[in-house]
């Protein structure tokens, strides 16, 4: 008997950016990560800021004087973009988290079980249902964002 070779192909990456399920798991990553070296950054300035405990006004104001930087855009200093910025990454994070526990844990919207033959064909999205809860989430994402926008530069 001749042995079969199989001929490897290589990953392509597009396909990691095909759709979005993937743009939201990628969104998912990243703004955990920027989120995780934002509390520990804002715990070190507020700690400093309150002299570890013993708060002092001047070290205080001083402080969050320079955390909150030049103004702008009208009122809105370097720290008002910064807190919009990450409160938007929070909205990306929390809106995509709660599609996924649901999903994932909860099952809301997967198929029903069925019985394994062989070759098992792999359900499509679009067949099971799931991209309505893939566009709330971005809708909240959006409206979060028109908000915020409205919050933070113009009222």
């Amino acid at each position: 008997m001749a042995k079969r070779e199989v001929k490897r192909v290589p990953p392509k990456w597009s396909l990691w950016f095909k759709g979005l399920d993937e743009w939201l798991l990628i969104f998912q990553k990243v703004s955990g990560a920027i989120l995780i070296l934002y509390l520990i950054g804002h715990t070190l300035v507020i700690s400093t800021a309150l002299n570890l405990g013993h708060p002092i006004p001047l070290t205080w104001n001083t402080i969050i004087g320079m955390a909150e930087g030049p103004a702008v855009y009208g009122h809105a200093h370097v720290g008002t973009i910064i807190e919009y910025l990450i409160a938007l990454l929070a909205a990306v994070h929390g809106a995509n988290g709660i599609r996924l526990i649901l999903t994932q844990y909860f099952g809301i919207t997967l198929p029903r079980p069925e019985r394994h033959t062989f070759p098992r064909a792999v359900p499509s999205v679009k067949k099971t249902g799931q991209s309505w809860l893939k566009y709330i989430a971005v809708i909240v994402i959006l409206i979060f964002l028109i908000l915020a926008t409205l919050v933070a530069f113009v009222w």
